[in-house]
């Protein structure tokens, strides 16, 4: 989300509160370096630098102006950090309770892996805890104004959920997350993705690194000189384009990295946009009631002492 007074329809970003973000990279997958900013060069100066280095066909990242608006609150944040972390833990102790090792493999209806150490996980609590309504609720979620300019008056949520990425994951493959509607012509944006971390972002927690301009057609291609990767402050909103080309990065810090998403789709003559295969559950397993936690040794002798 850039407050530059217009809507940028490649990806609206909000760096932290210095107005940059750090796009050095040191994940060992031989990802590529940005140039970074010399000291003394205003970002005028640097815009015109960067025009000038580009190739013929492509145009180099905006400045993004740093904005504090549309932001979760601090308890908010911590609500749905725990809550996305208990959800991987119960995931992950019911998997090892039935021994569906070979089935996690494949995913489950309530988590799937993309890439090794990385998790698209559907929280129920989401769905069933009005606690979570400043996420689900159209009327309270502080983004909708820029959902509504985008997408119109009746979009929609559509899918929702938490992508964890553990302690030494890989870098994801680059990806758009969804087709052009037409194969001939560009059409319009039809959704959307809002990205919120949960924790400060950096390079070395692994944020999501986006080609500015993929989302046009005929030009979806992975380019250097347009990459942009936002390291924003927990909380802060990262809103584009399905079909924008992005990939998260490894974490290479010493804690998860939880990232809430919210895709929203326009609704046209009251049928909206609905991704049927990164979000079909028929391709996945039901993994059913989790497991009951294990008891510790003190609560299985207190259990014994009573029974």
């Amino acid at each position: 989300l850039a407050e530059n007074g217009s809507v940028d329809q490649s990806a609206k970003a909000v760096t932290d509160d210095s107005g940059t973000s750090d796009n050095s990279f040191d994940d060992g997958d031989k990802s590529p370096d940005l140039e970074t900013k010399p000291s003394g060069v205003e970002s005028e100066e640097i815009a015109v630098v960067a025009t000038k280095r580009a190739k013929r066909g492509v145009k180099p990242p905006p400045v993004f102006k740093p904005s504090t608006h549309y932001c979760l609150k601090k308890d908010q944040i911590d609500l749905c950090h725990a809550a996305c972390i208990e959800h991987y833990e119960k995931v992950m102790h019911t998997v090892k309770a039935r021994s569906l090792y070979l089935e996690l493999a494949d995913g489950f209806d309530v988590l799937r892996e993309r890439g090794r150490g990385r998790y698209d996980m559907e929280l129920a609590a989401f769905d069933t805890d009005p606690k979570f309504s400043f996420l689900t609720d159209n009327k309270k979620a502080a983004w909708m104004p820029i959902i509504h300019k985008l997408l119109g008056e009746d979009a929609v949520l559509s899918h929702k959920g938490c992508f964890l990425s553990l302690k030494n994951s890989d870098t994801q493959v680059y990806h758009q997350d969804g087709v052009h509607l037409s194969k001939k012509f560009q059409k319009p944006c039809h959704a959307v993705n809002v990205f919120i971390p949960l924790l400060d972002m950096e390079m070395q927690n692994g944020p999501t690194e986006f080609s500015l301009g993929s989302h046009y057609l005929g030009y979806d291609g992975w380019v250097k000189e347009n990459l942009y990767t936002p390291c924003v402050k927990a909380g802060t909103p990262i809103i584009f384009d399905y079909r924008l080309g992005h990939r998260g990065l490894g974490n290479r810090s010493d804690v998860v990295r939880p990232v809430v998403y919210l895709t929203y789709s326009a609704a046209k003559a009251g049928k909206e946009f609905r991704d049927e295969v990164n979000f079909s559950r028929k391709r996945y397993k039901k993994l059913g009631e989790f497991a009951e936690p294990s008891l510790t040794r003190d609560e299985r002798a207190k259990k014994r002492k009573f029974c």
